[in-house]
């Protein structure tokens, strides 16, 4: 699996990108919606142990928050991508991502999270995906609802109230 849009690069996780890891695990905007020390790594061998999982995932199910690589430079920006979350159903996906504070406010949220869904109904043949943020975060639910996601109303994650949201794959 390889998205490419006209400015991004998304791609499963391999065990040569600690580096990458680490570059995100660091970054203040990647974290500030996230569990303290949720993506913490120290080393790379600690970033290793990170990826790990997320590798052996994709090898499982197809899913996962892959790295979201700038084509013309190759630098990370954050991740994209959907995963299994249960606490929705036994089948549900969500779609999540995460920019380094650097690249926010550039519509590179918009473009990968639109690529990802596009991949997910195309490709995967998922029936729906679901979404959610915390309310604070305005612009991701932009993002979401940019996307044509629609408002399931509140739940809780992460021991946060977020807004959730679902968009079912289009008939053909």
């Amino acid at each position: 699996m390889q998205i490419e849009t006209a400015r991004l690069l998304i791609r499963p996780w391999r065990e040569t990108d600690t580096e990458h890891y680490l570059k995100i695990a660091d970054d203040v905007g990647y974290n500030c919606f996230a569990p303290p020390g949720y993506f913490l790594a120290k080393d790379s061998a600690a970033a290793l142990e990170k990826i790990r999982p997320r590798i052996e995932a994709f090898e499982r199910t197809g899913l996962g928050k892959f790295p979201l690589f700038l084509r013309s430079t190759g630098s990370i920006i954050g991740t994209c991508g959907i995963e299994p979350y249960p606490g929705l159903g036994a089948d549900a996906v969500e779609l999540g991502y995460r920019l380094r504070l650097n690249f926010w406010e550039l519509g590179y949220a918009t473009e990968a999270a639109k690529a990802v869904v596009e991949y997910s109904f195309k490709d995967l043949k998922l029936p729906s995906i679901y979404a959610f943020a915390v309310p604070q975060n305005r612009a991701s639910l932009g993002v979401i609802r940019k996307l044509g996601f629609q408002s399931q109303g509140m739940m809780e994650h992460a021991g946060l109230p977020h807004e959730l949201f679902v968009k079912h794959r289009p008939e053909s």
